[in-house]
Formats: C-alpha cells, sequence, structure tokens
C-alpha cells in the first residue's frame, strides 16, 4: 500500500511536470508577439506581461515536484559521489527534515494566500487587473505535489536505510 502510495505521488508529478512544461510555448509566442506589437506596430498590450507572469509561475511551480522526482535539483553531490545507496539515504535523512521544515512554511503560507484570494476575488494589481486567485490556487496545488514529492523521496530514503526495497525513484 505504501508503494502504491509513493508510485502515485510519482505518477502525478510525472504527469504535471510534462504538462505545465508545455506552457513556455504560448508564454514564449506571446513575448514574442508583445515585442513585434510593440516595437514593429508601436500598439503594445495591457495584458500580455500578467498572462505571461502567471504561466512562467505555473511553469516553475509545478517543476519543482518533476524535477525532485528524477532527482535534477542542485545537489551537493561530492558528499555521496561513490558512497553506497544506503550511505546516501542516510544523508538524505539528515538534511531533509530542513527541507521538510521549510516545504511546510510555503505550503502553509500558499493555503493562507489561496483562501484569501478566493475569499477576496483577489485581481493581479495591473492596468488590466485579471483575477489572481485562479493562480493562487495553483500555485498552491503545485506546491503541494513539490511537498509530497519529498515526503516520497523521505520515506523512501527511511527504506533504504533499514533495508527495505522500496519501488520507484530515490
Amino acid at each position: 500500500m505504501l508503494n502504491k502510495f509513493l508510485q502515485g505521488i510519482d505518477l502525478v508529478n510525472e504527469w504535471s511536470g510534462k504538462i505545465f512544461s508545455w506552457l513556455i510555448i504560448p508564454m514564449t509566442l506571446l513575448v514574442a508577439a508583445e515585442v513585434i506589437l510593440r516595437y514593429v506596430f508601436n500598439r503594445p498590450t495591457i495584458w500580455v506581461w500578467d498572462i505571461v507572469v502567471q504561466l512562467l509561475g505555473l511553469i516553475i511551480v509545478f517543476s519543482g515536484g518533476y524535477t525532485l522526482l528524477k532527482g535534477a535539483h542542485i545537489g551537493v553531490d561530492f558528499l555521496v559521489e561513490g558512497i553506497s545507496k544506503k550511505k546516501s539515504a542516510i544523508i538524505e535523512l539528515l538534511t531533509y527534515p530542513l527541507f521538510l521544515f521549510s516545504m511546510s512554511i510555503l505550503f502553509w503560507i500558499s493555503v493562507g494566500s489561496a483562501w484569501n484570494a478566493i475569499e477576496t476575488r483577489e485581481a493581479y494589481n495591473s492596468y488590466w487587473e485579471p483575477p489572481i486567485y485562479p493562480f493562487k490556487v495553483a500555485m498552491f496545488v503545485g506546491i503541494l505535489l513539490f511537498f509530497l514529492q519529498g515526503i516520497a523521496r523521505f520515506i523512501r530514503s527511511v527504506l533504504i536505510v533499514f533495508s527495505w526495497k522500496p519501488e520507484g525513484k530515490t
């Protein structure tokens, strides 16, 4: 049952990372269109920057769990290079409480921010003023997925240290 839970977290982060990575295409097209409209036709828009900022935010927040799943975050590799998987897992067990603590704070802040944005129907602070609450809810979900992937990685490290064999990524 634990393996199914861990694999479920992996699967959700795998798919959300892949899906949200495609947002780079509309973001790039919007920036290109804005540059052309602004400098070629002297007709800048009031909305492109707001959309681009939100798209980039979604790409960043939903790539956190995916990047952790793939083991692609920047780390201090020289500490774990050439040591056994078990010793590497012990080092992770010693360092992950800091990660989990900081993610807990970020998660807590994002819950409050999303909830407040929904209650007040918060709008982006710009001339165009699009609604920002859907973006803040999405940010909360992305942070939750990153946090859950961290918990999954921590659990797998515990399993490795105590010689159980977890399935999936470590």
